[in-house]
Parts: C-alpha cells; structure tokens; sequence
C-alpha cells in the first residue's frame, strides 16, 4: 500500500521524488553491492529517483580503468535502477582544488554518469576557490564547455546553487552558467538557497520569485523538466550551517508544493534528510491531500 500510494502522489504532482546518496540502512552508499540494495529499498518504497554519492566512486583515479575493471558493476546499477523505473542521477560536490586535476575528475565522473545512463551530472561551480567571483565564473565557463566537447559527453551537466556566500553558486550565478555553456543545466537546491539569503525563502511568494527568474532566463521549457533538491537546514551570516531534519528547520516544504503545483511543474524532486526514504513517506503522507 505504502508504494501505491507514493507512487499516486508523484502521479498526481508531476514529479519524480526520490533520495539522494543512501537509504535509512546506508545512508551514503559506498559499495556497489550498498547501492543496488538501496535502489531495491526506493523501488518497494515508490520512489523514482536517486542521486548516487562521489564517495560510491572515490577509489577511481583513471578514466581508463572504468571500461577495463568498472563497466560491469556501472551496467548492473544502470539495469536495476532502468528496471525498476528509477531516475539516477551523479553528484560531486567536491572536485580536486589543484586545477591540473579537475580535467582528469570531470572525464571520470562524466564517464560514470554517461555508463550509467544518468539524467544529469551534478557538480557544485566552485572549481576555482581562489580567484575572485568574476574570474572563476569565467573559468568554470570554459571548463564545462572544453570537457563537454572534448570528451563527447552524454549526460548533461547540472550547476547546482550552493550554500555559503563565499562560494560561486548563487541562482544568479547558476542561471548564468547555464546560459553561457552547453549541455547543462540548473539544478536548483532550496535548502542552500535559503541558507545563502540568512532564511530567504519564507514565503511561497519568495518560491514562486525563483521559479519565475529561472523561467525568465532559462524558458518555460525548464518548468517541464526540472531537478529541485530540498533539505532543513540551518544557517548564519555566512550562510549554510548544518542539514537538519524538515520538522528542525524554517524552510516550508508546503510552500514549494504550492508553487510546482500551481506552475504545472515536472520534473524531479530530491530529498535529503538523516533517516531518508522514511522520512520521505511521511513526508509523501503528510502533503498526499495537497496533491489531489
């Protein structure tokens, strides 16, 4: 009954729903065998998506050892998660600080995803942490760009907003990395959002405020597919603090249902809490009447 009913919720939103990195038993996967165990947890939960973790991959130092010793173990993920109707999708929050190295992590992970079958590749814009805001925005510009063409790229690449001030990531900064590259995408992170504006997001006014801006610069074509995460979190002057639990945090998730509603949103929408995909069905019941 619990699958049915999640499954009719997302039915009902236009949306995908899912977790990321691991379940209540794992909560970051970090093997193979954790990560087709959490797709089989999703899918007897109702859940369609799934953001699997870099440290699933951190042992993978040569984009040519995937296809020597790696293939195997990326096909048996990408055949369950097709299985079982499940949205996969690749997350690195944390490329190498030494620039000499981001190329080599950027074809690994690309390899990865693409192996996999991914929806997107998500990677936080904070490539070059040591040169002025202006600067490293350029940078990233070329880099997506250069490794999107050179390396024939398959899945897409998402910028998502980040959540301290001092980090390239804002919804301005994503919007425009978006316009300026290829093949990418925003992937709009709520909890930092909030965190980044000291509690910006307080309103549904102020989630419908984002949607439109992001529709204005990208299209309305971006509210028929988009990828949103949502969290609690905590924050302070410099932004993101810590992830909370949802019921610990000033960040109302009903004000977002509203808005993908009442836009005629789809797309996918990824949660993030510390006891996850239980914490999502409780969630799934509690707004199931909004959705109706």
């Amino acid at each position: 009954m619990i699958r049915k009913k999640a499954l009719k919720i997302q039915e009902r939103l236009g949306m995908r729903v899912g977790v990321a990195y691991g379940t209540s038993k794992n909560p970051v996967v970090k093997t193979i065998d954790q990560a087709l165990q959490a797709i089989e947890v999703l899918y007897q939960s109702g859940l369609r998506a799934f953001v699997l973790p870099s440290q699933l991959f951190s042992h993978i130092t040569d984009p040519q050892e995937i296809y020597k010793e790696y293939y195997g173990e990326l096909i048996k993920i990408r055949n369950l998660a097709q299985k079982y109707n499940i949205e996969l999708a690749l997350h690195n929050d944390s490329l190498p600080d030494d620039p000499e190295k981001i190329d080599s992590s950027l074809k690994i992970f690309g390899a990865i995803a693409g192996i996999m079958d991914c929806r997107v590749l998500i990677l936080h814009p904070t490539f070059y942490k040591m040169v002025p805001r202006d600067q490293a925005l350029k940078l990233v510009v070329h880099k997506a760009n250069e490794i999107i063409h050179s390396s024939g790229l398959k899945t897409k690449i998402g910028f998502e907003t980040t959540g301290k001030i001092s980090e390239l990531g804002s919804l301005e900064d994503v919007i425009e990395l978006t316009k300026r590259t290829n093949k990418t995408e925003p992937i709009l992170n709520f909890a930092h959002i909030h965190a980044r504006g000291a509690g910006a997001l307080r309103t549904e006014s102020d989630f419908r405020h984002v949607m439109d801006t992001v529709k204005l610069n990208i299209g309305q074509h971006w509210s028929q597919n988009s990828y949103l995460m949502f969290s609690g979190v905590t924050y302070g002057p410099s932004g993101l603090k810590d992830y909370v639990p949802f019921h610990k945090s000033d960040l109302k998730l009903n004000y977002l249902i509203k808005t993908i509603m009442s836009f005629g949103m789809k797309g996918t929408l990824i949660f993030e809490d510390p006891i996850r995909e239980e914490a999502i069905l409780q969630i799934l019941k509690e707004f199931g009447d909004m959705v109706r």
